[in-house]
């Protein structure tokens, strides 16, 4: 593995973790998951890191604002201000830019997009839509799973944007037109599963998906086999530029 090196900084009152391996050949921004609740936490830096030491690339990951404490669009809003001024800085630069996320913060990167577009994007269990009539199919297939059911996606719906009506201003498969070429890696045993499959087709993105994969499994001990498949399928996406 090669060396990386993990510091923090803070942009506009909220942290920032990167992870830097050595030569870093361009950065990606990632955004966490977490039901736009959980901070950022050891979890996902150990997932930056791997990342970091899988593509070459130095792993920025925002703490986003908690939607305990912020409204959906001041989340948004903080979101594509660090994304545009990361996005400036690298096009004055020449640096390669990517974008990605996981579950909750897959939505949160594609709510940056208009903000400026990056080489190539890459989600892991991704949320693309809040808009209930969406919810089907795999939605009620794991009505009763213990890694995430559709009645804890409610609740995280809730907490990010409590006005239903309003979801659909924040669902990136309605409101996006296009998309950078993108990889979806996506966990057949998951409620989000149907959503990130209507995605890829709307947007002729790459989609993997693996069976046997739960929600969280970036996270989990038991996910390992998934998550070493993920470096590597993610780290091959991203080096096809």
């Amino acid at each position: 593995m090669k060396n990386v090196s993990v510091s923090e900084s803070v942009f506009e009152n909220c942290r920032v973790v990167a992870a830097s391996p050595e030569n870093s050949r361009g950065v990606l921004v990632w955004f966490h998951g977490g039901g736009w609740t959980v901070p950022l936490g050891e979890d996902s830096i150990a997932w930056g890191r791997e990342l970091a030491a899988a593509t070459g690339l130095a792993v920025c990951m925002p703490d986003y604002p908690l939607a305990r404490k912020f409204s959906c669009d001041e989340i948004d809003a903080w979101s594509r201000a660090y994304w545009k001024n990361i996005y400036e800085n690298c096009a004055g630069t020449g640096t390669p830019l990517f974008l990605g996320g996981d579950s909750a913060g897959a939505q949160i990167a594609l709510s940056v997009l208009p903000a400026g577009t990056p080489e190539k994007a890459a989600f892991v269990y991704a949320v693309t839509t809040l808009v209930p009539e969406r919810e089907r199919g795999s939605w009620s297939a794991y009505e009763k799973s213990w890694t995430l059911s559709p009645r804890l996606m409610e609740y995280f719906y809730k907490a990010y944007c409590p006005d239903t009506e309003k979801r659909r201003a924040h669902s990136p498969l309605e409101v996006l037109s296009k998309i950078p070429p993108t990889l979806l890696v996506t966990a057949a045993d998951d409620v989000l599963a149907d959503q990130q499959t209507e995605f890829a087709k709307k947007f002729s993105a790459e989609q993997v998906v693996y069976a046997g994969a739960k929600h969280v499994f970036l996270s989990r001990p038991d996910g390992a086999e998934f998550r070493s498949r993920a470096l590597h399928d993610i780290a091959a996406f991203f080096a096809k530029i």
